[in-house]
């Protein structure tokens, strides 16, 4: 990951695809392995790579998450102030 673009690439369990998705979940990279389409068939393989690119979206999402930064509570005001103390 450079800077702040998020990024994922993920490849396939059998290893015949691989993914790359970039920080808005745009793919950016597909990539067949040389005997991808020896070993299965056409609709395996678009399976395959509908879940290797969601894979990669969902990661770039949590590398997302884990760089934003905490929330920043709210200023106290004097009607906060007061809520509080009756409370």
């Amino acid at each position: 990951m450079a800077g702040n673009a998020a990024s994922a690439t993920v490849t396939s369990r059998d290893g015949l695809v691989r993914a790359t998705v970039d920080s808005s979940g745009t793919l950016t990279g597909l990539e067949f392995a040389p005997t991808a389409f020896e070993r299965s068939d056409p609709e395996s393989l678009a399976q395959t790579v509908l879940e290797v690119v969601q894979q990669g979206r969902t990661r770039v999402q949590h590398e997302r998450d884990a760089l934003k930064p905490p929330p920043v509570p709210p200023r106290p005001t004097r009607k906060r102030i007061r809520h509080t103390r009756q409370v």
